[in-house]
């Protein structure tokens, strides 16, 4: 295993990486030729966050082309002999970097993750991070399908890991915040055509790809997009997340901050609007003086993390533990 990066240098690596997201999904003409996105297409935190309470399980859910991908199950150290919820968390990344590998480190989005991951094991739930595989090398919608087989290999196999397939909650964050949408909104099961989640907790994620689509298309047409390939009208509605709400999704609880310059707050109150429009629980925490991250813009955040990451539980607590209610989709 390599050495950890320096901080100052993980989060200048961050920062270019959503520098180039937006070049990407917006078309502002500074990428290559060829798409290439300066390799940030490559998982770059290699050491674990010392706070996180579970006991971790690597598992290859998927094999690929170029090896496996993976995922990690944190157990509680003092697993019940129940079958336990489980919390499956996705990372962001703009699609084309970052890892499952939650890493050191003190921004609000890290405090976030590790408090959530702290409270799940205390609970007595199993906390999974997964990895997807990324692009520019692996387009939309690879990265959707990988972890929609990562979450299919959970419930073939919860007898063995002692989870729960029937109380499960999916949570991400900027693109796993996206992805995380999809999965609520398009898993069901096979037979009874339940969702497969149980809730959903979407962190400042984008949900529609049609203004993206709009700006990519007047400057370059309908030459492909690194990530999401040809930007036709038809194919960014496909690719938005929020066209797929319907009558009996699981609950949703949205964070966004108003200050979000990568993902504009409106994008996350039009997901509140259509899901409470079609009866669907739903409950949206605008951050105030946020950026993307929750980074604080000028002032401090408010709500700060401990009472956002209080929300979170308080939420996914109430879906995981009650009883299942039918809900079909229409």
């Amino acid at each position: 295993m390599r050495n950890q990066r320096p901080r100052g240098r993980r989060h200048a690596v961050r920062a270019v990486g959503l520098v180039l997201a937006l070049v990407f999904l917006c078309g502002t003409g500074v990428a290559g030729g060829n798409g290439v996105a300066l390799g940030y297409s490559q998982p770059h935190y290699l050491v674990w966050n010392p706070h996180l309470m579970g006991m971790r399980q690597e598992i290859r859910y998927e094999h690929v082309p170029q090896g496996y991908e993976t995922l990690y199950v944190f157990h509680p150290r003092r697993a019940s002999a129940k079958p336990r919820p489980v919390l499956v968390y996705i990372h962001g990344g703009a699609l084309i970097y970052g890892s499952a590998v939650i890493p050191p480190g003190s921004t609000p989005h890290d405090r976030l993750i590790v408090s959530i991951e702290k409270a799940a094991i205390q609970k007595g739930w199993d906390f999974v991070s997964v990895n997807y595989r990324l692009a520019p090398e692996h387009r939309w919608p690879i990265p959707l399908l990988d972890v929609k087989h990562a979450i299919q290999y959970l419930r073939q196999h919860a007898n063995a890991l002692g989870i729960n397939p029937a109380a499960m909650a999916v949570m991400g964050d900027s693109a796993g915040g996206e992805l995380s949408t999809f999965v609520g909104l398009t898993m069901h099961t096979p037979t009874s055509h339940h969702n497969v989640m149980r809730a959903v907790v979407d962190l400042f994620g984008p949900v529609t790809r049609e203004s993206f689509a709009s700006t990519w298309r007047k400057r370059f047409g309908l030459r492909p997009n690194p990530i999401w390939g040809v930007y036709s009208k038809r194919n960014a509605a496909r690719d938005s997340a929020i066209n797929y709400v319907h009558h009996g999704a699981p609950p949703f609880l949205i964070v966004q901050g108003a200050k979000d310059k990568i993902v504009p707050p409106l994008q996350s109150r039009s997901l509140a609007t259509k899901l409470h429009h079609l009866g669907v629980p739903e409950k949206l925490i605008m951050v105030k003086h946020a950026g993307h991250e929750l980074i604080s813009v000028h002032h401090p955040i408010n709500p700060n993390i401990p009472v956002i990451a209080h929300n979170v539980v308080k939420f996914l607590t109430r879906h995981l533990m009650g009883t299942r209610k039918p809900r079909f989709r229409s």
